[in-house]
């Protein structure tokens, strides 16, 4: 076998043949591509055979190089190399795909690119889920560590409030309270944006007076900011429907935040909630709030950037308004009800919301009024099980129950292994639970009372009271087998009702 016997069998067009002997020295050369001498040593000739003469020495039948870079005497060309050992004979074969590379380039170049762009669009995705994820972690473990304090310092107040107070304390008192009802709504709303955001906000569909509701908020404004000498006016429409069937909560939460916008903004003057009905029928009707306000107003060019967290109004370089997170709630829980909001301000002379919602209308029924049975007079004791370790929250229980007129007598369980204790010895109509215990997580003692095999444990209603407010929070606590979910912080007639609800 020679050169001319191996080119009859390759068809490319440029090609280059190059026989060695044994060494690595060159034989023959057909220098097709490049100019090499025989006799000469194949890796004095470039640095790429000097590095696989080795290879090519200790080569058996075939080695291929793909794209290598040449240079040999001042030529560039891009080439494969096969290695080829035949009849112990040794060759090696230069094929010249110099136009093939350099015209496939910007395609190689283009997909490379391509390539890099969706994973840098698959790094970020991944890194604001990320970001997400870490949020959500920290909101719901901020909210449920703050949530524990606040609950002991409002529950302190409102037993204070009972007690006999001078006229100072008391007004100290009241803003403490205030203060504090503050803080509490800051981290319901919180919780709310991110609840929305993730999809877990739940809409009910509840009877409710809406004539009521709005007497009350305007009740709450007036008693809060009567030293600030702003008056609010409330104005009922006739059209507007009283008895509707729609989610309360979010309704108060969002006149109750337009309102609170409302009164900081406004120095002096007046601040209206006007209700009208638009498209009424006997089933259904749409219902626009109209809160308006002497205020300082809102620039034009601000007024689509005011919904966004946190957003800043600058009145001057000194006082900005700092809208929170307030506006956001009103606009998230707007749209979740399917309603609209609209806008209109004037710099310096007061700004408009105009609110529109959906609801239901609640139609007559006659229904029979249920017979009270006449009883005996005598209040029948409940015996509650409170679990929980800290001493602080242990005072705050003892005082809300004491000289309480339902007949509630508790006990106080200081940690699980205590619980469980008692639980086996003595008999409880209620349990008040909190599930982080020092010992072990309050799911145990879920377990341990509905797989009891004692019937009367087994149906005892569990309450876990817990500033865990997150959706899935709750979701997992009630799986684990609790008969019902408290919310902190809570007042002391919150807590008896919920109470009072899983004894019936």
């Amino acid at each position: 076998m020679n050169i001319s016997s191996i080119r009859s069998n390759l068809y490319q067009s440029k090609i280059q043949i190059i026989q060695l002997d044994p060494t690595c020295q060159v034989l023959e050369s057909d220098n097709t591509i490049f100019v090499i001498k025989e006799n000469t040593s194949i890796g004095s000739i470039h640095p790429f055979f000097e590095g696989i003469t080795p290879i090519i020495m200790g080569t058996t039948t075939k080695v291929n190089f793909p794209c290598i870079n040449l240079n040999i005497d001042s030529k560039n060309s891009i080439v494969d190399i096969e290695i080829i050992k035949k009849d112990e004979k040794l060759f090696l074969i230069i094929f010249d795909f110099t136009e093939h590379y350099t015209d496939s380039h910007p395609l190689v170049q283009e997909k490379n690119e391509a390539s890099i762009s969706k994973s840098k669009l698959a790094f970020e995705r991944n890194l604001l889920l990320a970001k997400e994820d870490f949020k959500n972690k920290f909101l719901a473990h901020i909210n449920h560590e703050i949530r524990n304090p606040l609950n002991s310092i409002l529950g302190f107040l409102e037993i204070l409030k009972n007690t006999k107070l001078d006229y100072e304390q008391k007004e100290t008192l009241n803003v403490l309270q205030k203060t504090s009802l503050h803080l509490k709504v800051l981290m319901d709303d919180l919780v709310d944006i991110s609840k929305i955001e993730k999809g877990y906000t739940d809409i009910k569909n509840i009877p409710f007076n809406l004539g009521q509701l709005l007497i009350n908020l305007s009740k709450h404004f007036q008693i809060k900011y009567a030293e600030t000498g702003i008056e609010l006016e409330l104005n009922i429409d006739k059209s507007t429907p009283q008895k509707l069937i729609g989610d309360p909560t979010r309704v108060n939460q969002i006149i109750f935040n337009l309102l609170e916008n409302a009164f900081k903004h406004t120095k002096k003057g007046k601040i209206t909630l006007s209700t009208s009905a638009n498209e009424n029928n006997d089933e259904e009707t749409k219902i626009k709030f109209i809160i308006s306000d002497t205020g300082s107003g809102i620039p034009k060019e601000e007024i689509d950037k005011i919904f966004k967290s946190y957003y800043q109004i600058e009145l001057n370089e000194i006082k900005p308004i700092d809208e929170g997170l307030g506006l956001k709630i009103v606009k998230e829980l707007t749209t979740l009800l399917n309603g609209q909001i609209n806008v209109t301000s004037e710099k310096g002379k007061g700004t408009v919301y105009e609110i529109t919602l959906p609801f239901k209308v609640r139609t007559n029924k006659n229904k029979k009024k249920k017979s009270v049975p006449k009883g005996s007079g005598i209040l029948l004791s409940k015996r509650i099980l409170i679990v929980e370790d800290e001493e602080i929250n242990q005072m705050l229980l003892m005082k809300t129950f004491l000289d309480n007129d339902k007949g509630f007598f508790i006990e106080i369980a200081r940690d699980g292994k205590h619980a469980l204790s008692l639980l086996e010895n003595r008999k409880y109509d209620l349990i008040l639970l909190k599930m982080k215990l020092p010992d072990f997580n309050g799911v145990k003692i879920l377990e341990f009372v509905k797989n009891s095999t004692n019937p009367k444990l087994k149906k005892t209603p569990v309450l876990v009271a817990s500033g865990g407010t997150m959706k899935n929070e709750q979701e997992k606590i009630i799986k684990s087998g609790a008969d019902g979910f408290l919310p902190k912080p809570y007042t002391k007639k919150e807590l008896f009702s919920k109470i009072e609800s899983l004894l019936k």
